[in-house]
């Protein structure tokens, strides 16, 4: 009675912790559609948007309407893919170190979008949307090379590890040769697209972008198989988990999700490295609170990175996949020496 009624504790301080999450979410959001080379109050920001018609400045609208909220929204968006995506990855594949580029569906992407700049070729899409269709395509078609190889060795975690990164260092290769024979604007084009950038969000591209978050329902469900991948595969069998069909479900709606992201972003990495570990230290390892907890601090993680972004150099802006990995490489080395040290005891 003692340990339930402890474990009952737990889990409303957790519960408690995801709340205040969710309570951060507007509070940022409407901080971070303020500032800009045009600043615009908070208090100014939602009554815009929830009373557009008591305020009668048509460019403070203008701005927040067809610019900083579309992009706002972006960055919650594909934060909340990136991270609920990495803490699935690192589930399945018993790794704390995986994210969802390692699966090689951030250089898959990136080969898409430079046939796109640099040949001009694409399988699928027209006019605009040749770069984004192309990436799509080609994120997919990365994540299928891994699993067919990693299906040949069975499935393992180790398999899907080394199979991305394989597949990955071939569509790096890929990207190398055309860089190489690029024109100067396509060269220039192609980097800054794989710098990851929320700049050209817009609501068309925010409705594209809708879907990846709800592929990353399904991914919600399987935080009892991931509980129980955590104490081992044999464990995990005799609990009636499936190890390899949870691998496999894991790997695939995640590279799909994620893909749809890049297409729109470009590659913007450590967000889904970051916010699991940052999740799981709030939150614990339980899987049903630390995959909410992921989704929500990805959110806030990348909406908070494109806010720097945008205003650290105004009126220029960098790319707010400059900021994500200056934020996540110091993390990513302690990481990187804790788990050393881990394997050496």
């Amino acid at each position: 009675m003692l340990e339930s009624g402890y474990i009952r504790v737990i889990n409303v301080k957790k519960i408690f912790i995801l709340i205040l999450l969710v309570m951060l979410i507007p509070l940022v959001l409407s901080v971070s559609i303020s500032v800009g080379v045009i600043h615009i109050s908070p208090i100014n920001v939602l009554l815009i948007i929830f009373n557009p018609t008591v305020n009668s400045d048509p460019i403070a609208q203008a701005i927040i309407w067809n610019i900083r909220l579309p992009r706002a929204l972006m960055a919650l968006i594909a934060g909340a893919t990136l991270a609920t995506a990495g803490s699935a990855l690192q589930g399945a594949l018993r790794n704390p170190l995986v994210s969802p580029f390692t699966i090689g569906v951030s250089s898959g992407a990136s080969f898409g979008a430079a046939l796109a700049i640099v040949l001009g070729v694409s399988f699928v899409g027209i006019g605009p949307y040749i770069i984004m269709a192309n990436a799509f395509v080609f994120a997919f078609i990365a994540c299928l090379i891994a699993l067919c190889i990693a299906k040949l060795k069975g499935m393992t975690s180790e398999s899907i590890i080394l199979a991305g990164i394989a597949t990955m260092y071939l569509f790096s290769a890929s990207i190398t040769l055309l860089q190489y024979i690029a024109q100067e604007w396509q060269l220039k084009a192609l980097v800054h697209w794989m710098m990851g950038d929320l700049a050209l969000a817009n609501w068309r591209r925010l409705t594209l972008a809708l879907p990846s978050l709800i592929i990353c329902i399904p991914l919600l469900k399987y935080a009892w198989d991931l509980n129980a991948l955590m104490m081992g595969e044999e464990v995990a069998k005799s609990l009636g988990t499936d190890p390899e069909n949870t691998r496999l479900v894991c790997v695939t709606l995640s590279a799909l999700a994620v893909a749809i992201v890049i297409c729109m972003t470009g590659p913007i990495g450590f967000i889904g490295l970051v916010a699991p570990h940052i999740a799981r230290f709030l939150v614990g390892a339980d899987y049903r609170f630390s995959m909410i907890g992921s989704l929500l601090l990805g959110s806030l993680l990348l909406l908070s990175a494109d806010t720097i972004a945008r205003v650290i150099m105004a009126p220029l802006e960098l790319p707010v996949g400059v900021v994500t990995a200056f934020l996540g490489v110091p993390l990513f080395v302690h990481l990187l020496l804790k788990v050393r040290r881990e394997m050496w005891r």
